[in-house]
């Protein structure tokens, strides 16, 4: 039976169900979830797009609801929002970790810094790669992309209905291989260029031994490493894009969703 516009005992807690999936994107998905930007704004722009979408899905939620199912129902929701903003955050830990092995290798993880997108702290180039994936994605509509997953997913899991599947498990799992391996992709030329240097330095400590190789090693290795690391990141983008294209494809195929 259709609701009535004035039915507010009803649409409260289907009004709930909706702003839950949103809201588990909110705290997960790239950029949307960072802790640079206030409470307040996430929570509005929750609660916005969940008034944007109620009355698309109205007639597809659960009418009648007791407290009990609404808990329920709530948890399943806010694991759809979960399970896609994690799917796409987890490709820009990925960045983060071939700069962060890049870091490490040329001696300058020692220097930290506090990532606001991830609230953690991570090495400077690690959070430079992060900030070119981050680019890569906002110029592409990585962004635009996320929210559109999340609002498809109503086409195929009604409010209330959602269960997790497979799919989904195998979904997250996939995921994380992926961006580790993109992550060693993405670090493979500093850490190349690091390694021949390193060779370098020490075929000369061993023919010409006046040479002090620990006073200008580690120059030479941070010169190295952040001269490959800016040739390699200028040249990475197609690498990039595939990988954000091939989230998306994974994200999208889990959830029985449309091209």
């Amino acid at each position: 039976m259709p609701w009535a516009i004035f039915d507010i005992q009803f649409m409260l807690p289907a009004f709930a169900i909706v702003l839950f999936r949103v809201g588990g994107l909110t705290l997960t998905a790239p950029l949307i979830s960072s802790s640079a930007h206030p409470p307040q704004l996430k929570v509005a722009f929750s609660f916005i797009v969940s008034c944007m979408i109620f009355p698309v899905v109205l007639r597809t939620a659960p009418t009648f609801l007791t407290i009990g199912s609404v808990i329920v129902v709530v948890f399943g929701e806010l694991l759809i929002g979960l399970i896609i903003g994690t799917t796409v955050s987890v490709m820009f830990s990925g960045a983060e970790l071939a700069g962060t092995m890049i870091g490490q290798q040329a001696g300058l993880a020692l220097g930290q810094v506090v990532n606001p997108m991830l609230d953690e702290e991570s090495s400077i180039i690690g959070q430079v790669y992060f900030l070119v994936m981050l680019m890569v994605f906002l110029a592409i509509g990585g962004h635009r992309s996320t929210v559109a997953a999340l609002l498809d997913t109503y086409q195929t899991i009604p409010p209330g209905s959602f269960r997790l599947s497979e799919s989904m498990v195998t979904l997250l799992e996939d995921v994380l291989r992926s961006a580790f391996i993109f992550g060693m992709r993405l670090s493979a030329p500093a850490l190349t260029a690091l390694f021949i240097a390193s060779l370098v330095m020490a075929f000369m400590s061993r023919t010409m031994p006046q040479l002090n190789i620990l006073t200008v090693g580690f120059a030479i290795r941070a010169f190295v490493a952040l001269a490959a690391a800016a040739l390699s990141m200028s040249l990475s983008y197609d690498l990039i894009h595939d990988e954000i294209v091939n989230v998306f494809e994974a994200l999208r195929s889990a959830f029985g969703l449309g091209g």
